[in-house]
Parts: structure tokens; sequence; C-alpha cells
């Protein structure tokens, strides 16, 4: 997905940062595989950069805020879901396409799926195409 095609808002990012920490933690325990496929998939596929907002400088201090304070992963996936039904019109097909890849991505970083992730990621996708 080209960069033009991502969403020009802060508020997506965030809560955006808030579902990839949901399903690192998903099973209360994030691996240093879980964190390194987050930052690869944000520097490769959530990055965007213009005059008003860049994408990273939103998404890795959330993050690191979240990982810091060990965020409840409910309350997590609750923010991102609050932002999603709030501006459903944001989400193109495209985009909740690799918002699903971004999450099966971290859900398979470590020794494959475990049945809390499985759980997560079936939310995401009700959540998303219902």
């Amino acid at each position: 997905m080209s960069t033009d095609l991502l969403p020009k808002s802060a508020g997506f990012y965030e809560s955006l940062a808030h579902l990839l920490y949901a399903v690192a933690v998903v099973d209360n325990n994030a691996r240093i595989e879980e964190k390194r496929t987050i930052k690869e998939l944000v520097d490769e596929h959530w990055h965007i950069e213009s005059e008003d907002l860049n994408s990273k400088s939103i998404i890795f201090p959330v993050l690191k805020r979240l990982f810091s304070v060990q965020y409840d992963k409910e309350l997590a996936f609750l923010n991102y879901k609050q932002f999603f039904l709030e501006h459903r019109g944001l989400f193109s097909e495209k985009l909740k396409k690799k918002i699903m890849y971004s999450a099966n991505k971290i859900a398979d970083a470590f020794s494959g799926r475990n049945k809390s992730e499985s759980v997560l990621i079936s939310r995401l996708h009700f959540l998303m195409w219902k």
C-alpha cells in the first residue's frame, strides 16, 4: 500500500499503536520477536511523513509508554475499537486488510499463534467486517 493511501490522522496512528500493543501482549508476555516485528511493520508499512504528520513519532512513543506501564491489553484493544467505530469511513478495504496483515504478523512472530492471539485476531476481524 502506498503511503498516499494511509490515513493522515494522528488519532489513527495512536489507536494503531494500541492495537499492535494489544496483539503483542494478549498472552501476557511480549517477546522480543514480537517487538521486533512491530518495529519492522511500522518502518515498512505504517510510516508516513508530511509537513504536519510523522506516524513514527506518534506510534513509537505510544508503544513505549504502553510497554513501560504494562498497560492493560483489553483497554488497549478497546481504545482501537472505539476509534474504529467512531471513524469507520477512514477504513478502506485495503487499510483493513493491512491492519489484519500486521496483527497476524505479530501474532505469528514467536513460535506460531497461541489461543489468546487467535481469539484477539478473530475479534479484530469481526470488528472490522461485521
